[in-house]
């Protein structure tokens, strides 16, 4: 046997012992979110819309602002706007913890942090584990998608910010 009929046989031999790559034709589109909790709620943010995740700032108390107000903080340079989702939308203010960070966003006019409870990371969300919330619980809130077996609100900071009670923040 020579030097290229030994190869042939040991890919024949290779070939008889492989096992086929799973095939999968179908292709998904999906997007990425920050999976978080508030208030006790599990939530979505799209990651396209978060600057960052950092741990709570140092801030300064705002006189006469809404209770969800917790304060200003100078957050990479820009004055910004501390605000804990747990009581803008459970009406309870957020636990400090160990695990408590804030999800930093910057729009056109202003910067601002969100306090949360924890952060779980980033997930892939397919386009179809998407609906429409009929009758949204809180004002953000207009899509959820469906997360281990559970539908989960997606809030988009964009709405939020430019919601009415998100404006007339300080009384």
């Amino acid at each position: 046997m020579d030097l290229f009929e030994y190869i042939r046989w040991i890919e024949t031999q290779a070939k008889s012992q492989a096992v086929g790559m799973p095939k999968s034709d179908k292709v998904e589109s999906t997007w990425q979110a920050i999976l978080f909790r508030t208030g006790g709620q599990r939530m979505l943010v799209p990651l396209i819309q978060v600057r960052a995740i950092l741990p709570p700032p140092k801030q300064v108390s705002v006189p006469g602002a809404k209770p969800w107000v917790t304060g200003l903080a100078n957050m990479r340079g820009d004055l910004t706007g501390i605000y804990d989702l747990s009581r803008l939308f459970f009406d309870q203010p957020a636990e400090p913890n160990r695990h408590s960070v804030v999800f930093l966003t910057k729009t056109q006019r202003f910067s601002a942090a969100f306090l949360v409870g924890r952060s779980y990371g980033i997930r892939q969300i397919p386009f179809s584990a998407e609906r429409n919330v009929t009758g949204a619980r809180w004002v953000g809130v207009q899509r959820e998608a469906r997360i281990d077996n559970e539908w989960l609100p997606i809030l988009n900071l964009d709405v939020l910010t430019e919601s009415d009670q998100f404006m007339n923040a300080v009384a």
